[in-house]
């Protein structure tokens, strides 16, 4: 009876799903498309098993996958910004409602490697 009771509560723990999902930093360095060029540099986190993004003190939910990192999110100016980052070579696209406003690149937050 132990044997079996010890079986089954070690199974289950195996079983069970990772309480903490793992978060991944990423800083993304754009620069304005208008003839002003500004450059700025976002901080971000994504939480790919919640499918979150965590960006400027705002969290939006997001579209991970192996590819890509989608997500639209109003940063506080009142117009929702779109962000999409290619995970293969880290590039990121950011829209608004007159067209691309921002391109860069973003690398994982502690390494020269590219969006991962």
């Amino acid at each position: 009876m132990r044997a079996l009771l010890g079986a089954l509560l070690l199974g289950g723990l195996t079983a069970a799903p990772l309480a903490v999902a793992e978060e991944v930093a990423m800083s993304c360095d754009v620069q304005d498309t208008s003839v002003n060029h500004a450059r700025r540099t976002w901080e971000l986190s994504f939480d790919q098993a919640n499918q979150l993004v965590y960006i400027a003190k705002t969290v939006a939910t997001a579209a991970i996958t192996a590819a890509t990192i989608t997500f639209r999110v109003d940063l506080g100016t009142g117009v929702p910004f779109s962000f999409v980052i290619d995970r293969a070579s880290g590039s990121i696209r950011v829209s608004g409602g007159a067209g691309t406003l921002y391109n860069g690149v973003c690398k994982v937050a502690g390494s020269s490697s590219r969006a991962s």
